[in-house]
């Protein structure tokens, strides 16, 4: 006669603490914003171990007139002296910018196989980043002294961003793209760049002649309209940036000044059995000539 089995003892069967698991060999740590703003600005540590909170940097608002003037009239009324008028801009150091956490000796006993320390500082490093990312953001949004609005709302066009480069050269501003890092950068959110890139109004061409045979021999690099773009989940949509970089005969146009760079403290709790870490930063920022920075609105 045959036998009838019931049951079957199944892998899915044992309890949850019999049943085998392997940890993968790294945390997924997930992505990260990108950060792009500071590569319009010039960095200064001048502040660093320095006595004050604030950097005054002179600038000058208005300039000499050339004037004609005839041999008669210089006779009788000699030149006219006229002075520069000399005025400043304040960079000042803002409130510190921090992330804390804590790991205690439990953990570290019993997961050994991570490094919580690494995967924690950068994290809290790339914290910080995106935080001061977001905050040079805001002060050149804020300080652009070209601005107009999208010809067709909610929509970028090639035409909106000639138009803009069209006020800055008005201002003697003109993009200049070689070397590459001299070009103007072009920031835009994703939903912007996807609109230039369907704009079928606007073909790149490009032409050399013979004096240009360096540029040839150089790698190829992304230019649009003569303006580096730089496209970031960071950037505000609907609207679109154009900030000069520092100039070496206009000078700096955005000023970023250190107090303290990333920085790294910790303290041992042994009443609670763990360690606690603190990384922070001290930085402030400024535009210093609002019209080397543009900004499309309503984009």
């Amino acid at each position: 006669m045959g036998y009838k089995v019931e049951e079957t003892l199944m892998a899915g069967s044992l309890p949850g603490d019999l049943l085998p698991h392997l940890l993968y060999r790294e945390v997924q740590e997930g992505t990260a914003k990108r950060i792009t703003f500071l590569e319009g600005a010039e960095i200064t540590y001048e502040l660093r171990g320095a006595v004050g909170t604030k950097i005054s940097v002179p600038y000058v608002s208005a300039t000499f007139t050339g004037t004609a003037i005839s041999e008669s009239n210089l006779n009788t009324s000699a030149y006219t002296p006229t002075d520069l008028t000399i005025l400043d801009t304040d960079v000042t150091i803002g409130n510190q910018v921090y992330v804390a956490w804590r790991l205690s000796d439990i953990l570290l006993e019993d997961q050994p196989k991570y490094n919580w320390f690494r995967i924690s500082f950068r994290k809290a490093g790339q914290a910080i980043e995106e935080y001061r990312d977001s905050a040079v953001r805001d002060v050149l949004l804020a300080g652009a002294g070209n601005s107009r609005a999208a010809a067709t709302f909610g929509t970028l066009d090639d035409a909106d961003i000639t138009r803009l480069v069209a006020q800055h050269k008005v201002d003697s501003w003109y993009p200049e793209d070689y070397p590459y890092a001299s070009a103007p950068l072009l920031y835009l959110h994703a939903d912007q760049e996807a609109d230039l890139i369907l704009d079928t109004t606007f073909i790149d061409t490009m032409r050399f002649a013979v004096g240009d045979i360096t540029k040839l021999q150089n790698p190829a690099q992304a230019l649009y309209k003569g303006l580096r773009p730089r496209v970031s989940d960071n950037m505000t949509d609907a609207l679109a940036l154009i900030v000069f970089p520092p100039h070496p005969k206009w000078g700096t146009t955005f000023l970023h000044a250190i107090k303290r760079p990333l920085t790294l403290k910790t303290e041992r709790e042994e009443l609670y059995g763990r360690q606690l870490w603190v990384a922070s930063m001290r930085y402030g920022q400024s535009v210093l000539q609002a019209n080397a920075i543009g900004l499309i609105s309503a984009c």
